[in-house]
């Protein structure tokens, strides 16, 4: 018997190991989610994707619906960071700095905020049926961006920066706008463009004068690359 076959791996190579394992299996769901849905989408074949044995499935996740909210969890992080991302600063530097980080955030979780808009729809109609709707206060992605550009235009109505006005509804409604981002037609725009686009939009609908954004857009991007 060789040597090597009598020593155990160590720690640090087990976790290892086990953590190539888990991302394995994530990364396989979430293609096999974006591709064919979560509910066509088979434990065996999440296993098979990810070139591990079915068994072993079991020794990460309870269920599809345990891997699920590890893709989902992928997604909410990045999406998270851009939404608490505010220096305090200049309201119209800082709602171009969110609206760049966003638009960025979104093309590289595009598959993964679908299958969380789908998922939501889907408990959504689950939970009629079954409970009230107030036991289950939710906090959908439109409604949170709504709250942390309300923020920026608070500042920028209080500053002078913007022109005076309702901060929440306006807030909604720029908010509103940047659901397009969703769309399959915004994933075939030039991300540059569609983020000094957006910018000017805002701007001007805040009564703020869109000059600069696009050098400052052009300067986030290459910055959070």
């Amino acid at each position: 018997m060789l040597p090597s076959s009598l020593i155990s791996e160590s720690p640090s190579r087990t976790e290892r190991k086990r953590a190539r394992n888990r991302e394995a299996l994530i990364a396989a769901a979430r293609r096999l989610f974006a591709a064919g849905g979560f509910d066509a989408t088979t434990i065996a074949d999440i296993s098979e994707a990810a070139d591990l044995g079915f068994g072993t499935f079991y020794r990460y996740f309870d269920d599809k619906e345990a891997v699920l909210e590890a893709v989902l969890d992928e997604g909410r992080r990045e999406i998270d960071a851009v939404l608490e991302c505010d220096d305090g600063g200049d309201a119209g530097a800082a709602l171009r700095e969110l609206t760049a980080r966003f638009v960025q955030a979104v093309r590289r979780n595009h598959d993964v905020l679908l299958l969380m808009w789908q998922i939501s729809i889907r408990d959504r109609k689950q939970r009629r049926s079954t409970q009230p709707a107030a036991a289950f206060p939710e906090h959908p992605l439109p409604i949170r961006l709504g709250d942390a550009i309300a923020r920026i235009i608070e500042r920028g109505i209080a500053s002078g920066e913007f022109a005076s006005g309702d901060a929440h509804l306006l807030s909604r409604f720029v908010a509103s706008a940047h659901m397009y981002l969703l769309s399959p037609g915004a994933q075939e725009i030039d991300e540059a463009s569609l983020i000094e686009t957006m910018c000017e939009f805002e701007l001007r609908a805040l009564g703020a004068s869109p000059r600069g954004s696009s050098s400052n857009t052009r300067s986030s991007g290459r910055n959070s690359a």
